[in-house]
């Protein structure tokens, strides 16, 4: 009984392939690698290929993405700053000697 192109675990494909491609790939091939076999490594390994070199699209969006990033910080970084110099001016203030106010 036929099961059809698709199943539980695997998908048939059928796609047409210049015969050059084809010849290259029986002269590579290991002597008990079935060429689906073959097939799947390759696109396996082109897909890891694709995903690490993300495309110039996705590597504007990361880069954006950091330079947001990079802006939350920096503004947080100034408030907190801002923060310690306060905080530093009332310590400052406090510790003033008292002198000015013992003259009067």
């Amino acid at each position: 009984m036929a099961t059809g192109a698709k199943n539980a675990k695997s998908q048939a494909l059928a796609a047409r392939v210049p015969h050059d491609a084809i010849e290259e790939m029986d002269a590579v091939k290991y002597d008990n690698e079935s060429t689906a076999n073959f097939i799947v490594t390759a696109i396996r390994g082109e897909i890891a290929r694709r995903q690490l070199s993300g495309g110039a699209e996705s590597a504007l969006l990361l880069a954006r993405d950091a330079l947001i990033r990079i802006e939350e910080i920096g503004a947080k970084a100034g408030e907190d700053i801002q923060q310690l110099v306060s905080v530093a001016r009332t310590e400052l203030q406090r510790r003033a000697p008292k002198s000015d106010a013992a003259e009067d």
